[in-house]
Parts: C-alpha cells; structure tokens; sequence
C-alpha cells in the first residue's frame, strides 16, 4: 500500500467513544481533523454498555443526548445473582437502587456502545467529519517547532488500546509535546465498574478544548500541562476502584461477605463521573481570602458546576442552567447579582458591566482583528434573585441582552431563581452583595469572586490570553504518518 502525507491540526487516532469525542469537539473549534481507524466500521456488539450522569450531560452540552434517552433503558437498580449451591438454581443475592438525582439530572443509561458511537457518528457526519477506517499510523515523524513564537502546533491524539483488560496507567499522559493520549490508550482496568468509555469520553473533554483554545483562540500553551494533572488522579482513582471491585465480586463468587454494595456507594459520585473536582492549577484560580468562601458556599473551584432550575426572564420559560452551558468552546461568566430592586445591587451590576463591556482585557483581545485567529468567546449569563416580573429586562446593561446586526436582540441571557433553586443551590445569599463564577468550556468552575473583584477575573484571562502573542496563528501539519 502507498504512504501520503497529511498535513491537518489534529490527528486522532482511535474511533471509540474517545476519539469520536475528541472529534466532536474539534469541531466546535474549527481544528483541520483526521480521525483514523484501523476497523472496518463501528463497533456491532459487546464492550460498554453503561451511559453514567456525566457522560450525558456531556452528550447535552453536544446536543445529542436525546437519542440516547430515547433508545436507551434507564437503569433504576441493579441485582446480583449467583448460583445456589444447596439447589443448583440462580438466585438473586442482592438488589439495590440507583440513586442519581441529587447528583444529577440524568441517571444511569443501558445502550450497547456501538449505538453510542452511532451518535456520534451521526453528529460528526452533520460537521462534514468522516471517520477514515481501515487506516492505521503505522509511524510518526514529530517535527520540533516553537509554540511561544505561535507557529505550528499540531497534535496526535491516541485513544488505542491492545484490547485487554488488564489494570494498567501509563507514566506519561502527554510523551511527546506534541502527542496525547486518552481513553485506553492512558488506563485499562476491568470492566466491572462500568467505567471504560465514560471516563474515556470525560479524558477527551478536558483535553480537546485546550487544544482549541490554544490552536484557534491565542491560548498560552501551559494550559496543555493540566490535561495531565486533572486527568491521571482520576485515573488513579479508577485503578483504586477497580482493584475493590474485583476483590469484592470474587469474594461474592466464594460465598463470603461481598461488600460490593459498600464500594458502590462509597464511590457512587465518583462512578457517576460528577463527583470529580481538578485541583488548582494554572486553568484553575485559588481563592484569595477567607471571606470568598462565604460568596458561594457550596460550589468549589475546580468541580463540575451542578444545574438548578431558572426561569428566563424574557418569557418566564423554566430551564436547567445547564442547558445554557452548551459545548462550543465559550467560557461562561454567571452573574449573580442579588435583589436586583436594591439601587446599590443595580449599580453594582451596572459597574461590572461597564468593566467587562470597554476595559477589561478581554475586551481589548476581541478589538484587535489578528488574522487567523479568533478571540476567546465568552458569554455572560444573569442570573438574580428578585421575582421574574420585578425587574424589566431592557432595564439591565445591554451586556445581558445585546444586540446583533442580523439576528438582533439576545433576550436569553438573563434568568430569575423563581423557584428558589439556584441561589440555595450554590449557597449564595439572595439578600447578598452577589458573586461572579466564571466556568471552563468543559463546565467546570474556574474562578470565583465578589462583583467587585472584576480585575482578578480579569487578571485571570490576561494569563491565559496574553496580548503580546499579536502575531497571527500559523496553521500546520502534523509533519507526516505512514498510512496503511
């Protein structure tokens, strides 16, 4: 067979739940991707069968969760069954509830992973993504180049494994600058936690927006350091797991006391994949004095932001905030402003506005038109504690409902906590002064401050951000591989 050279962004190498994630979220950045596959097609039967709360809610922020609910079977209990040695008769030893909903919004689904993938398949097909099978990277040739100076940064993506079960996690997540890997390329572990293809896809989501932020948005590319240092403690964690759960079901196969119910529900949120929270980091800020502590009791830096319901202010349609925090590549700041009928809780917010709006350093990066390359996206989201009907909604700051030459109006911008939800939810004070919370792409919490500490928020994007990198993104090439 003849060899060609590729020259695209990202390669992803592994069409699996892994891969396919990678490469759903390659397109929301516009990463030039080849996604290879030495298979003849997706998988047909067996493997994963476990949809955990996370992975859906990853899945919602893609759009494509709803195929899943609708084909999949909700998993309400699970029993365990074992021969009778007296009668020779399967029996059932034990059955116990899944209990998901203070965790999440989504339980546990039953669908085979082949359909999963087919989701996939379907949505990247939409993206004009193909995956290209019967193609393997037999080798591949990695070309230094300086990332400070913004040249070429492609990446390679490896999301295989050798197909055993044994417990194993690589030394490096990341063993070249340029070469990443996810899924059962990083950990294998049996499949008795259920938790291969859901923490697969959760590797994929926490690298592949960093990708696309350093790629396509002026990223500084030491952000690419935390894929390493938030990803391999959960794997960690998943080795430790896993050795329990074996240890547990084979003591229930010897007829001794199990403890297979005890793991569970001591690793419950973890299993669930929301229970994860990423340490600080350079993507995750610190809080700066004791009283933060108190602006939001109950969300930490670094966890994946729980959703309460709200109501839009501008038709009073009920909606998980969640659902406003989609996976196209925004950082979402969400304002919680307080008793919006307090003038000083109304100035204050007129005041964080006017920051954000024309001199912040944000503001700055999306003036300066730098060819090939796009500014951070980032979305500002209200949401106050007042009666929906107390407070007109064009009576707000025009960053809450802005206007676009041809689409005109954003009146989903802003929310009110009718049903008292979010406010208590996060442990913020209704009566308060408010607070800002600033979320990753990925959901998860990244810095959280008082209204009045505009200038940290902002401090924190200029290091991520830095205007001195002016000079325009070169696109490259992964250098080149030898398909097959």
């Amino acid at each position: 067979m003849g060899s060609s050279t590729s020259n695209v962004d990202l390669l992803i190498i592994g069409a699996g739940p892994a891969g396919l994630t990678a490469a759903c979220w390659a397109a929301q950045y516009n990463m030039s991707t080849r996604i290879i596959d030495q298979k003849k097609g997706r998988t047909e039967t067996g493997h994963a069968d476990g949809v955990q709360s996370r992975s859906l809610e990853i899945l919602e922020s893609f759009g494509i969760v709803d195929s899943i609910l609708k084909q999949g079977i909700h998993d309400v209990d699970m029993s365990h069954w074992s021969t009778n040695n007296e009668t020779g008769k399967i029996e059932r030893r034990r059955r116990y509830e899944q209990n998901t909903e203070k965790r999440s919004r989504f339980g546990q689904i039953l669908l085979n992973q082949g359909a999963v993938e087919q989701v996939f398949l379907d949505h990247l097909d939409d993206k004009d993504v193909q995956v290209e099978r019967h193609s393997v990277a037999e080798h591949l040739h990695l070309f230094p180049a300086d990332i400070d100076e913004g040249e070429q940064f492609p990446v390679v993506v490896g999301v295989r494994c050798a197909g055993t079960y044994g417990r194993g996690l690589v030394r490096q997540y990341r063993p070249h600058a340029r070469v990443f890997l996810t899924g059962d390329a990083a950990h294998t572990h049996s499949p008795k936690g259920g938790q291969g293809m859901n923490v697969s896809i959760q590797d994929s989501y926490n690298l592949i927006w960093k990708l696309g932020a350093v790629i396509t948005n002026g990223a500084d590319p030491s952000i690419l350091e935390t894929y390493d240092s938030e990803r391999r403690p959960v794997a960690e964690k998943l080795m430790d797991l896993d050795e329990l759960l074996v240890q547990a079901y084979e003591k229930e196969e010897n007829d001794t006391s199990s403890g297979i119910y005890e793991v569970r529900e001591k690793y419950a949120g973890f299993m669930a994949g929301v229970d994860v929270t990423y340490s600080h980091s350079t993507l995750i800020a610190k809080r700066k004095k004791d009283d933060d502590l108190n602006v939001a009791r109950n969300i930490e830096l670094g966890m994946r932001l729980p959703s309460f319901l709200v109501v839009q202010m501008c038709d009073g349609v009920p909606l998980h905030l969640a659902q406003k925090l989609t996976s196209n590549g925004w950082w979402r700041i969400l304002v919680f402003p307080g008793d919006l009928r307090q003038p000083a809780r109304m100035k204050a917010l007129a005041d964080c506005s006017d920051y954000f709006s024309k001199r912040s350093h944000l503001a700055h990066l999306q003036r300066i038109q730098i060819p090939e390359r796009s500014s951070p996206n980032v979305e500002s989201l209200l949401i106050q504690s007042c009666p929906r009907g107390a407070v007109n909604l064009l009576d707000l700051p025009e960053l809450f409902h802005p206007f676009d030459d041809i689409l005109g109006w954003d009146y989903w911008k802003t929310f009110a906590d009718d049903n008292d939800q979010a406010y208590n939810g996060y442990g913020i004070d209704k009566e308060g002064s408010g607070c800002l919370v600033l979320c990753r792409p990925d959901q998860h919490v990244a810095w959280i401050g008082s209204m009045e500490d505009t200038a940290d928020l902002d401090q924190y994007f200029s290091r991520l951000f830095p205007s001195r990198r002016e000079k325009a993104i070169t696109k490259g090439g992964i250098g080149s591989f030898g398909q097959q």
